[in-house]
């Protein structure tokens, strides 16, 4: 089986990294409209209120199921396609949540939406590891680190009108227009390498979707990444609830508050981290750091005794060392793909961890009754992520642009085999 890979080589600019990241946003922020409107749409649709925490989980339960495959038929598919056809997915799925009557019809355009999530999940980071080279993939990569939590919080804000009254709706058709923009930019992206194995049979095109799994590095950083993704995930759930009910103030504030830090300190965290990887800062030592302070960031937050200020405090530093835990791990991913495994099957292997752990949190954190739970959840969280973080020989920053040009195999998408432009 020879594989082939049709580039024309990099061709993004950070217009591409804004549009990726744009869809991004608008994929989780759903969640983040989800979570702070649940007691006033389970009320309208009278189901229990339990019943959203399984409506939340569906959202995750596509990629958790499916992603590893999903991260192999990108590279074969190719990004740009895969992401020209998510968001309208999404806009499919906010119209049906805006007509349900019902909780098994609001669980059904969750889950939808949770399909058009898959391709953005392992799209976005392989057309940002295919599009892009050295010192700008490396910060465009830690700036996708950044996606979630701050679409979750894009979600907080969309949702914060809507908590005091009936017309949650709107938030949703708010979010269904943000995705139809979405879907009108993608023909913007660039095509980038598309992965084929030529003259290969049926049972190794299928071997190939699971390429990843022979590849202990791989499957270690998908560990590193799922931790912190599913304490901030944890996190983002419990944090607005908690604040509002330890410290006193009302929901629809609680939330502004939670959306306003974890923007403002996910984007410093994953922007610092950039800044340091492309200079070489070693990566290993930088998650050390920020693990420390995540540990003593979430028992800030939590601590039934500290002041509202402080809990703030805490939940901006948490914020800042998810950014940073989940940069250094994202820079990581691009070192790891290979003329045989794209970028694509890399994400998906990874984001096969990271989505297991998403479809599990809500129910975790939705039964957690005491605050010393939360913290304990961080700190083996933490410690599993610097002992899972995989090392590599390839360096992320401004030595490996230097030496692109001697150096491709380290990357994705190598120069080797045979180059034809696809469109």
């Amino acid at each position: 089986m020879a594989v082939s890979m049709a580039s024309t080589g990099p061709r993004g600019n950070w217009t591409t990294v804004a549009l990726v990241y744009a869809i991004g946003l608008g994929s989780m922020a759903l969640v983040g409209i989800l979570s702070p409107l649940a007691l006033r749409i389970t009320a309208s649709l009278h189901a229990p209120a339990s019943a959203i925490g399984l409506t939340i989980a569906l959202f995750s339960l596509p990629a958790a199921i499916v992603a590893t495959i999903g991260g192999g038929v990108v590279d074969r598919l190719g990004p740009r396609l895969v992401l020209l056809l998510t968001s309208p997915v999404f806009v499919l799925a906010d119209a049906i949540v805006w007509l349900a009557h019902d909780i098994w019809l609001l669980n059904f355009g969750v889950l939808l939406a949770g399909i058009g999530y898959l391709g953005i999940l392992n799209g976005g980071a392989a057309m940002l590891i295919g599009a892009l080279e050295g010192t700008a993939r490396t910060r465009a990569m830690t700036l996708w680190s950044t996606y979630a939590p701050t679409g979750f919080s894009l979600g907080l804000l969309i949702a914060a009108p809507f908590t005091a009254g009936e017309a949650w709706r709107w938030a949703i058709l708010l979010h269904g227009a943000f995705m139809a923009l979405c879907a009108a930019g993608s023909f913007a992206l660039p095509h980038v390498a598309l992965i084929r194995a030529q003259g290969a049979s049926a049972r190794e095109k299928l071997a190939s979707l699971f390429a990843g799994l022979r590849h202990p590095a791989i499957l270690m950083l998908g560990l590193a990444m799922a931790m912190p993704a599913m304490i901030s995930y944890g996190t983002s759930l419990a944090a607005a609830t908690y604040i509002a009910k330890v410290h006193g103030v009302s929901l629809a504030a609680s939330a502004s508050i939670v959306a306003v830090a974890k923007i403002a300190a996910v984007l410093l965290g994953g922007t610092v981290t950039g800044a340091l990887l492309t200079r070489d800062f070693p990566p290993r030592r930088l998650l050390a750091i920020v693990a420390v302070i995540g540990i003593l960031a979430q028992t800030a937050l939590f601590l039934p005794t500290s002041p509202l200020v402080l809990a703030i405090a805490g939940l901006m530093a948490w914020l800042v060392t998810y950014g940073a835990a989940t940069g250094v791990c994202m820079a990581t991913m691009p070192a790891l793909s290979t003329k045989d495994i794209g970028g694509g099957s890399v994400a998906g292997l990874v984001n096969q961890f990271v989505s297991i752990a998403s479809f599990l949190t809500p129910t975790i954190y939705f039964s957690l009754t005491h605050w010393s739970a939360y913290v304990a959840i961080a700190v083996i969280g933490l410690i599993a992520c610097l002992a899972a973080l995989p090392t590599v020989g390839t360096r992320t920053g401004a030595k490996a642009a230097q030496l692109h040009a001697a150096d491709h195999t380290a990357v994705s998408p190598p120069s080797t085999g045979s180059i034809a432009p696809v469109r």
